[in-house]
């Protein structure tokens, strides 16, 4: 998708805030203050997109206790800014991004460190791997420097930090920090860890 079909695709608020309705609430909406499941949409008002949560009676939108929470900008700049960020290869400039999205530099820059912030965002405790998981080792560590007529030793014969990564097939990947590979400390870390 370029630039042109988002716009095509996503041409107003409306279909923006039901976008990002559809998607962090994909589950079904719930309350971002108590996590109740059951609101209503508040028919009364300026804006459209807010509900009001039938458990603790607080108001929200979609954007509440995002990094989107109480944005003056349209939910339009904030899908195109996602979209130039996720789609540059090397990264862009708040400069540029400002330039593309309609605002100052200030601006740009805030959004970026706010939509960097949500795609960070990760589960602090990932599940179990399931299914065929393969196990391999990974020594980290800069190449030596060449010293006429010495041969270094390479895996486990030198002192660089052992990795034990686990993949398990079309899913995720876990690595943890090992001191050495011996079959009693992969199980222990198979069952604790990985």
């Amino acid at each position: 998708m370029d630039l042109k079909t988002l716009r095509k695709q996503y041409p107003d608020e409306a279909s923006c805030r039901s976008f990002f309705e559809s998607v962090i609430w994909s589950q079904g909406r719930t309350c971002p203050h108590c996590g109740s499941a059951k609101s209503w949409t508040i028919v009364k008002g300026q804006r459209d997109g807010v509900y009001e949560c039938a458990s603790c009676g607080l108001q929200f939108t979609v954007t509440t206790k995002t990094p989107m929470h109480s944005t003056k900008l349209p939910l339009l700049t904030w899908l195109t800014a996602m979209y130039l960020i996720a789609n540059s290869s090397k990264g862009i400039s708040s400069v540029v991004l400002g330039r593309l999205i309609g605002t100052t530099q200030k601006t740009a820059w805030k959004l970026g460190h706010a939509i960097r912030a949500m795609m960070a965002a990760v589960p602090t405790e990932l599940p179990l791997l399931m299914g065929v998981v393969e196990l391999d080792e990974k020594y980290l560590g800069g190449r030596p420097r060449f010293q006429e007529g010495v041969k270094h030793k390479g895996g486990s014969g030198t002192a660089k930090q052992c990795i034990a990564v686990a993949v398990e097939r079309e899913g995720s990947v876990k690595a943890a920090l090992v001191s050495t590979i011996t079959g009693k400390q992969l199980s222990a870390l198979l069952s604790k860890e990985l």
